[in-house]
């Protein structure tokens, strides 16, 4: 088998160099052939045509950073035409999409712990924006969860490609390279059609993990013995609803569970509704934590009476500025929830 090296080769120097002290002239159809090869997907021809081009020395320098110019270009090109096929592209549109969801995500969270002093109106504007705003999380990981490895695998090749001619081009101009390793994402940043790919790609990524949180979160909330339907249905359902601004999902804690879920048999036993219990040695949150052994810190305590619904709990602390703050809070990662009846206690703590 003849190797691409040395059938360019023959291809490079099948014209005749002249005289002995005349400079080697690169053959038109040569340097066409070179360029041809240096814009293959195949790395071994592209690897032939920089290798055997170079055999004609210092005499060849211009015409091979010339030709080495083109093949970049060419290049570029197939990469814009491959990021802008919209068939192809799984991330098309999901950079637009992406910053509109994070500057509402910036403009609604600062809503969400606005004290409206529980005006209907402001309440049922507030659900109209999480409305929208889960829509946008909806479209975006439906974006996010497409396959895109096929698409990413092409993307690596040619700017694979980018990255051997743009290290081509500093070599034929002189430059002393530190390292040998390919620079692709340098590459694919020189057009914008790349930067816009490494942009999105990068979002979608952040995406993708905050949606695998909210799947183990989920998952191992859902697998929790000691807990029952009510406790998990909550869990899950506020989980949700938080991951529309991206903040931590809340894992079951069992102890602070134990905690809440007593306070509501408190509730219901003694008859009273307050944080504050007659019952000796459980007067706050905190004492209730610390009877039922609950080793790390809690943050916030909602309360609730009226209705076994998991949803009718959320809603009514949703519609409750300070509850609904406790429920959004960016700093707890812990949930334990009490459900007892109609009685409901919420305790947020953080691991």
């Amino acid at each position: 088998m003849i190797r691409f090296s040395t059938l360019l080769c023959a291809v490079l120097l099948a014209a005749p160099l002249g005289a002995q002290d005349t400079e080697p002239v690169i053959p038109a159809m040569a340097v066409r052939k070179a360029l041809q090869w240096m814009q293959d997907k195949d790395p071994g021809k592209r690897q032939a045509a920089y290798r055997t081009f170079q055999l004609y020395g210092e005499s060849a320098r211009e015409v091979y950073q010339r030709t080495l110019e083109k093949a970049f270009a060419a290049h570029e090109k197939r990469l814009g035409r491959l990021l802008n096929d919209k068939s192809a592209n799984p991330y098309f549109g999901s950079d637009l999409l992406t910053e509109k969801l994070l500057a509402e995500r910036a403009r609604i969270f600062p809503l969400i712990h606005t004290n409206y002093k529980k005006d209907p109106g402001k309440i049922r504007m507030l659900q109209g924006e999480m409305e929208s705003l889960t829509k946008l999380n909806r479209q975006l990981r439906m974006l996010a969860s497409a396959d895109s490895g096929s698409f990413d695998a092409s993307v690596s090749a040619i700017s694979t490609a980018l990255a051997e001619v743009q290290r081509e081009i500093l070599l034929a101009q002189g430059e002393e390279l530190a390292s040998e390793e390919l620079d692709q994402q340098g590459a694919l940043k020189e057009s914008f059609d790349g930067e816009v790919y490494l942009k999105t790609k990068s979002q979608i990524a952040a995406v993708q993990r905050e949606v695998a949180a909210l799947k183990k979160v989920n998952a191992t909330n859902a697998a929790c013995g000691w807990a029952n339907t009510s406790q998990k249905d909550f869990s899950k359902y506020l989980n949700e609803n938080r991951s529309l601004f991206g903040i931590t999902p809340l894992l079951m804690e069992e102890r602070l569970s134990e905690a809440a879920t007593g306070h509501s048999v408190d509730m219901a036993t003694i008859g009273f509704f307050a944080h504050e219990s007659p019952v000796k040695g459980k007067k706050s949150p905190g004492d209730r934590a610390r009877i039922a052994k609950f080793q790390h810190r809690w943050t916030g305590e909602n309360i609730f009476m009226g209705s076994s619904s998991h949803t009718s709990a959320y809603n009514a602390w949703f519609g409750s500025d300070g509850h609904r703050f406790i429920m959004f809070s960016d700093r707890p990662n812990l949930i334990g929830i009490g459900p007892h009846g109609k009685h409901w206690t919420m305790m947020t703590g953080r691991k």
